[in-house]
């Protein structure tokens, strides 16, 4: 029940940015002019492990086979260990793994500055949904890693829910239309394809993790992908 109502919510930011489109391509086609900035207010919580540019593999590896996302975070030149939602559950993981002798870091990231000129600012409320879908599919994919760790959800509960992510994606990926879209539904596309993968063998919650942590990773940089 938990994930249908998740799935709906999906489904209800999916179609009001839909809804828009025509609108807004209507304002584009007459020539308007203007200026938006783009508001998603989210922070997410990384607890990562730094390396060095000549160690990622290896700290990659290490951090996967201990279960762990292992998702390398360019912009911190370190491996995620998982992301968070809220700082409390980050800190604490963070604390408990340096109890057992792993040190960690905690690092916070929030969407960069983006700001829309002339025709592109049209596009300021499909871009928020955009980031509204894929925020609730990685709480999606959050919830369903701690319910596979726990053996509450069976790997068929799993696989329906990597599934209706994958959906998802593809739903948003079509809807974007134009060349403004390119760059971030190519980056879509990568989870897509990640999701497709994961999908034709054994869940594990590290891999629904590592998803997870890639599509919290590509909103906080939602700037690159549009300026």
């Amino acid at each position: 029940m938990r994930f249908k109502k998740k799935f709906a919510a999906i489904a209800v930011a999916f179609f009001l940015f839909i809804g828009m489109t025509a609108g807004l391509l209507l304002f584009v086609a007459v020539g308007g002019q203007g200026y938006a900035r783009v508001n998603f207010s989210k922070s997410y919580y990384f607890v990562v492990k730094d390396c060095e540019k000549t160690t990622v593999s290896a700290v990659t590896g290490d951090i996967y086979s201990a279960g762990g996302a292992g998702y390398f975070l360019e912009r911190d030149n370190a491996v995620a260990i998982a992301c968070y939602f809220k700082e409390a559950s980050a800190e604490s993981v963070r604390k408990n793994l340096e109890e057992k002798g792993t040190e960690t870091r905690l690092v916070v990231h929030s969407p960069e500055n983006l700001v829309l000129r002339g025709s592109k600012s049209a596009y300021k409320q499909q871009i928020e949904g955009n980031l509204e879908t894929v925020d609730s599919i990685a709480h999606i994919l959050y919830d369903t890693a701690n319910g596979l760790e726990r053996s509450e959800l069976s790997q068929k509960q799993a696989k329906a829910a990597l599934d209706g992510v994958v959906s998802s994606l593809k739903g948003l990926i079509e809807a974007n239309s134009g060349n403004l879209f390119a760059l971030w539904n190519a980056a879509l596309k990568e989870a897509e394809r990640k999701g497709t993968e994961l999908s034709g063998g054994i869940l594990f919650a590290k891999d629904l993790r590592y998803l997870q942590t890639m599509l919290c990773d590509k909103s906080v940089s939602v700037a690159k992908y549009f300026s």
